[in-house]
């Protein structure tokens, strides 16, 4: 994943996020899902897969061990408010 495509991929889809600590905690819609995932390269999902938590109608990704694994600096794509 390169931080152009994560970018458009957040302000196209008006992707809501937040600082918690150390790291961001994106809210992607159900209907993006398939989406996020098409940007993540597939090694990713090698060994344990990518963590996330499901809610009512959108799931929940921590973003500091994607960005890291993907070489993508937090702060770069995710001003902090």
């Amino acid at each position: 994943m390169e931080i152009i495509d994560l970018y458009k991929f957040i302000t196209e889809n008006k992707i809501e996020y937040h600082w918690h600590s150390e790291d961001v905690i994106m809210f992607v819609d159900c209907q993006n899902v398939k989406e996020f995932n098409d940007l993540l390269p597939a090694t990713i999902f090698d060994d344990y897969g990518i963590e996330c938590h499901m809610k009512d109608g959108y799931f929940c990704f921590e973003m500091a061990q994607i960005c890291s694994y993907c070489d993508i600096d937090l702060i770069d794509i995710f001003p902090e408010a």
